[in-house]
């Protein structure tokens, strides 16, 4: 953490101390600890991800990890594949829910009694094809513990996989919350207050990481309505960050170190250029950290392994497989 706590040092002194400060007052945060944030959307993700809420959740106490909770995305279906057997082993996709609309995630409720039973129907049909009874039992105990909620999907699918992973006492933090905060709208106004700049800039960046360029009076920003994103023409109707312009505020702002996965890894080139030419500081550090490549080979029959979701593995057979990155935390 080395490099860490010296960024942390240099941007205490820069042009958006203050903003750092008043961001993690108002959100409870330590001003004298090392901030580590990751994050991802509430989705049923495989443990090579989860590796980094295992992560963020065994740091040392010098530093407090943050997981970040990318509600504001809008998959077209919330779905994962299980295995199952026919004439050979393959795999089906069972969707949760069906989002043709294309809501965020942040406006899907929580699944009722109904859909529960329906998903362990489904679950049961597929999964008792195979000749490995564990699959079943161990889907049937995952979401036989959930409960059905009059709340958000967001919230609900957290601390599911919260207490299967024993990562309860892990601060979240929703993006759609942190977009409301008075830390992310003074970062806006601190965008507009450099609008040319930072439009030009982006341009830049977006090119550099291969991300879509603005179509023309579009900000890099989302207007939300009746839970549906549509690009930001103007700075009054801001709502939610893009992918640049939330690591953008993350590393600047939120936090000492990003740690990411394969996936967000790739926008950094992107989000350097942002903070050199528009802030005007050197880059905090970041890091990359998948355990996708740590868990077994998939069998010969190539069903995705690696990508069944954490709730059809056994947690102390993954942890052995984890061992390495976890244990540089001592």
């Amino acid at each position: 953490m080395g490099e860490a706590r010296q960024a942390k040092v240099r941007l205490a002194q820069g042009p958006l101390a203050e903003l750092r400060a008043a961001s993690r007052e108002e959100l409870g945060l330590p001003q004298d600890k090392l901030i580590v944030a990751s994050g991802h959307q509430p989705l049923p993700i495989h443990p090579g991800i989860l590796l980094r809420e295992l992560f963020l959740h065994a740091l040392p106490k010098e530093g407090l990890g943050i997981w970040l909770v990318v509600d504001s995305d809008a998959p077209q279906e919330v779905s994962f594949p299980v295995p199952l057997r026919r004439r050979r082993y393959t795999h089906h996709w069972v969707v949760l829910w069906d989002n043709p609309t294309r809501l965020i995630l942040a406006a899907l409720p929580a699944p009722g009694e109904e859909r529960l039973r329906l998903l362990r129907v489904r679950l049961a049909e597929r999964l008792s094809t195979l000749k490995n009874a564990e699959f079943l039992r161990r889907a049937t105990g995952f979401f036989s513990q959930q409960l059905p909620s009059a709340g958000g999907w967001p919230d609900w699918w957290e601390a599911a996989k919260a207490g299967w992973a024993g990562t309860g006492r892990l601060r979240r933090l929703y993006v759609t919350e942190l977009s409301r905060t008075k830390a992310f709208q003074s970062f806006v106004r601190w965008l507009a207050g450099r609008e040319n700049l930072f439009l030009t800039v982006y341009s830049h960046a977006a090119r550099r990481v291969g991300l879509r360029p603005l179509a023309k009076g579009e900000l890099p920003f989302w207007r939300l309505e009746e839970g549906r994103r549509s690009p930001a023409r103007n700075w009054q109707e801001v709502h939610l960050p893009r992918a640049l312009t939330l690591t953008f505020f993350v590393r600047g702002v939120l936090c000492d170190f990003l740690l990411h996965g394969t996936g967000g890894a790739t926008y950094e080139p992107g989000v350097d250029l942002l903070l050199r030419e528009v802030a005007g500081i050197e880059p905090p550090p970041w890091g990359w950290l998948t355990g996708t490549f740590l868990l077994e080979e998939p069998p010969g029959a190539q069903l995705p392994e690696r990508e069944f979701p954490f709730f059809l593995h056994d947690l102390r057979q993954l942890r052995p497989s984890l061992s390495g990155p976890l244990s540089a935390l001592g």
